[in-house]
């Protein structure tokens, strides 16, 4: 009930007027509050689409308001909201997926999530880009009750996953993946595959 409570007064914040400059502590505040109930609520719940829709809406306040979130090159957790100027410039940005373009990115790159494990597997997003033909999965694996992943003795050191897929005549298919990584494993897949890097963007 709070979740609701915060995402619903939240986001008719973010309808309001355009941001003023000395609006912009709140909208940082807002931001930040709402970007943690987006990343850390389940992807198929409509209460993180909601989250996020609202947190994307104060993305383009704040972007009004002249700041600028992270540089262009940095990755995300070298990412801040800062006024733009003196170098810092707002990257490109793909898009976010929503209703069923978003469950079948997601059902697309489940395979090789679940390969192995006997078991299907929940996505918690943290980041779910497209642009043009290609999208971006990094996302924590659970059970579909919520429940940790059950991990044997070689299993991968974290539950993240990470995926980059492509679209052609025959739908999406993953073309890299990293199952368990405990760093940025898909530095490089940009210049690998051909995919831009703003599909990489990370919060």
């Amino acid at each position: 009930m709070m979740r609701t409570i915060l995402v619903g007064a939240v986001g008719a914040l973010v309808m309001a007027a355009p941001a003023r400059a000395e609006a912009v502590p709140k909208l940082l505040r807002d931001w930040t509050a709402l970007n943690g109930l987006c990343r850390g609520g389940s992807g198929d719940d409509p209460r993180t689409r909601a989250a996020c829709d609202q947190r994307d809406a104060i993305d383009r306040r704040l972007a009004a308001a002249g700041w600028c979130y992270g540089r262009p090159g940095d990755i995300g957790a070298q990412r801040t909201w800062q006024p733009c100027g003196g170098g810092v410039g707002q990257p490109a940005r793909a898009g976010t997926p929503q209703g069923a373009a978003r469950r079948a990115l997601l059902d697309a790159a489940r395979g090789p999530a679940e390969a192995g494990r006997g078991q299907p597997v929940q996505f918690v997003v943290h980041a779910l880009n497209r642009d043009g033909p290609w999208a971006f999965l990094f996302a924590r694996m659970q059970r579909p009750d919520g429940r940790p992943l059950g991990r044997g003795a070689d299993d991968l050191a974290s539950d993240d996953y990470a995926a980059l897929l492509h679209q052609d005549g025959d739908g999406w298919r993953v073309v890299d993946f990293a199952v368990g990584p405990t760093d940025v494993a898909w530095e490089g897949w940009d210049r690998r595959h051909g995919a831009p890097a703003s599909v990489f963007a990370v919060r």
